[in-house]
């Protein structure tokens, strides 16, 4: 079985879906039949250096959400994210372009194809992946930051030369913002997106259980299928 995921680091939706994904996976009998490959997705696409804002005040100028409604979301971020360990810090988070960050999680891949470690859980990509998303998110750190990138992919076993080759390689520009328009032709406009074996669909920040009950749904109707053609 195979999941695309569309998600942007800058997103702390996208920052609970994958961890999210990875517990469903941990919990999935057959974790080591499904591949998982995280793909970029840019809430701003526009954003190109480090902003002073803070990310309150980038919310409300930018994106047409006031004081309150911002308060609320974060509040209820804070919550769920407390509810599992996860400490959101959104009056230090750096708001910064995110382009970077997926040229490093798309190098992640080609090290998990090269290495046969493609599947479950524990991949490089989704590993390096929720360390930006914690860099990011929960220590104030700037990910845009050649330095930060690179402090994230030692903390997974990931090495050094690796970020310093895919920061270097504007081919890997191009990979990732293609990357963000197939999701745009595909009418994806809110991330997390899960695209599980080509046909079924699942948007949003989803819990494990209902990630779960997807992997569990989806593997059957796959199955199922697979028997039908060779009974045919």
């Amino acid at each position: 079985m195979h999941i695309d995921v569309w998600a942007d680091v800058a997103c702390p939706w996208c920052y609970l879906g994958i961890r999210h994904l990875r517990a469903a996976l941990r919990g999935f009998e057959h974790a080591d039949d499904v591949e998982v490959a995280l793909h970029a997705y840019f809430l701003d696409p526009e954003l190109s250096e480090r902003l002073d804002s803070s990310e309150t005040e980038y919310l409300m100028e930018h994106k047409g959400i006031d004081r309150e409604q911002v308060d609320q979301i974060h509040e209820r971020l804070r919550s769920l994210g407390a509810a599992e360990g996860v400490t959101f810090d959104f009056d230090a988070l750096a708001v910064a372009p995110t382009s970077n960050a997926h040229r490093v999680i798309a190098a992640a891949r080609e090290g998990d194809l090269a290495a046969d470690t493609t599947t479950g859980p524990d991949t490089v990509q989704l590993k390096l992946a929720e360390a930006i998303d914690r860099a990011h998110f929960e220590m104030g750190l700037d990910v845009s930051d050649a330095n930060v990138l690179i402090g994230c992919a030692q903390d997974i076993g990931m090495d050094a030369e690796d970020v310093v080759a895919a920061l270097a390689d504007e081919g890997r520009a191009s990979e990732v913002f293609s990357d963000y328009q197939i999701a745009v032709q595909m009418g994806v406009d809110s991330v997390p997106t899960f695209l599980i074996d080509r046909r079924f669909v699942i948007q949003g920040g989803q819990p494990t259980e209902a990630l779960a009950n997807a992997l569990e749904t989806a593997w059957s109707q796959t199955h199922a299928d697979d028997t039908e053609e060779g009974q045919a």
